[in-house]
């Protein structure tokens, strides 16, 4: 196994509009765990380690706390309207700032009711998404409403999302589920979950936004642990909600190695992160998308591709 893969990783991602500051990899040794929260300099790997190793409730970036006018049976028989209300693990809505009036929402189904009970022992913030087990489902809409009135679907997906995220174009570490040992594999992946919704203001062309979800990855190990974050973005297309950007953002890896004589050990730490830009330049009417890396100087852009209704690398 090439030392690469043995890396154990630890990570998140945040969006920047419309400019970002950047970060690079980083090789820090802190003698304990307790001085790896200091350690990290990136905000955003830092509040990530803070999630993981706190244990401290997770917001509630999908709103399970409905919005007045919404319920979980409404949004089941809206976005997913073939499927039985009793796989429901969770359901979440919330206000889209950039459409006044206009809310995202997303339900999650558990393959079967029997694992749903069972997923429902304990608090859900999150959907657990493709893994060796029944995958669970997700599905996102888009709806309008005002005081007093039924919420209104406006757009949704048209099956439940299976698009994977791409590590082919990326300065971002990837899971050892992507690709291959010797590089040859496919470069890209579906997530071990999806975890919140983004509403940074993803402006596409005059008018027309896409709000994001951000998906994840976790791995364990003796004396580490590892956890991966990428980006989705979806637009209305019509009635139907569409996957048009999907790419890895952030990563964090901690490392366990020497114990010392008073009992702590010290842990190898290395992180780094990007950020999405809004580009002026245009393509087929679409803002250009670029990656940028934080405290770096790694950069990718993305065009809109007209025959591919998505945004694809240059």
């Amino acid at each position: 196994m090439s030392a690469h893969v043995k890396k154990l990783l630890l990570c998140t991602a945040i969006c920047i509009l419309p400019t970002s500051y950047a970060s690079a990899d980083t090789d820090t040794t802190v003698r304990s765990i307790d001085e790896v929260h200091g350690a990290i300099n990136n905000r955003d790997a830092r509040a990530a380690f803070d999630r993981e190793m706190s244990g401290a409730p997770i917001p509630d970036g999908f709103g399970t706390q409905l919005p007045q006018g919404f319920t979980k049976d409404l949004l089941v028989a809206q976005l997913a309207p073939e499927r039985d209300p009793a796989r429901l693990v969770l359901a979440g809505a919330k206000p889209w700032p950039q459409h006044p009036g206009w809310y995202v929402a997303v339900v999650c189904l558990a393959p079967t009711p029997e694992l749903a009970a069972r997923s429902l022992t304990s608090a859900r913030s999150s959907c657990d998404g493709f893994s060796d087990d029944p995958d669970n489902e997700i599905w996102l809409g888009v709806f309008n409403h005002s005081s007093g009135a039924i919420p209104h679907l406006i757009a949704r997906t048209e099956s439940p999302v299976a698009a994977p995220t791409d590590w082919g174009s990326t300065n971002i570490d990837a899971p050892q589920a992507i690709g291959s040992e010797d590089g040859k594999g496919p470069a890209e992946g579906l997530p071990d979950n999806w975890q919140r919704f983004d509403l940074a203001p993803y402006l596409l062309r005059d008018g027309d936004y896409a709000f994001g979800v951000r998906a994840g990855w976790s791995e364990g190990y003796a004396g580490g642990g590892a956890s991966f974050e990428s980006l989705y973005l979806f637009r209305i297309d019509g009635k139907s909600l569409r996957v048009v950007f999907s790419q890895p953002m952030l990563f964090n890896k901690m490392i366990a190695g020497d114990w010392h004589k008073d009992g702590t050990r010290s842990h190898d730490i290395y992180y780094g992160s990007n950020s999405l830009n809004v580009l002026p330049r245009m393509t087929a009417g679409f803002h250009d998308l670029q990656l940028r890396e934080q405290r770096g100087k790694w950069r990718q852009a993305f065009r809109w591709s007209d025959s591919k209704q998505s945004y694809q690398t240059e």
